[in-house]
């Protein structure tokens, strides 16, 4: 199980996906990468050339945190990548149990 950041470029998951510690929790119990699009977009412009004259902001992306107090993954994500066959991918791109995960939608990541 990893948490991280995400963009689904041509029906693909790109992005960051890493461990981390319980020790990492916020005063809630909430686990969050570091990690933030603007900042790793310059990283993945530079891995995927047709990528290199969009902003991070056009491509659907999401979010994985952890929730250390229910023991779940939480993602969040554009309302665009509710898919059945999208989900499927982000839990193996994070090494998540499909079953075991939050999935929500949220205006902040709309592209």
């Amino acid at each position: 199980m990893k948490i991280g950041i995400f963009w689904c470029y041509q029906n693909q998951i790109v992005g960051i996906a890493h461990d981390f510690k319980l020790s990492e929790q916020d005063s809630l119990g909430l686990i969050d990468s570091a990690y933030v699009h603007v900042n790793y977009w310059e990283e993945l412009r530079s891995q995927i050339a047709e990528l290199r004259h969009k902003e991070y902001e056009e491509i659907p992306r999401g979010r994985v945190i952890y929730n250390s107090l229910s023991n779940k993954t939480i993602v969040y994500m554009d309302a665009k990548l509710f898919k059945k066959r999208i989900a499927q991918q982000i839990a193996v791109f994070f090494e998540l149990n499909f079953d075991e995960v939050i999935w929500k939608k949220d205006p902040h990541y709309r592209s």
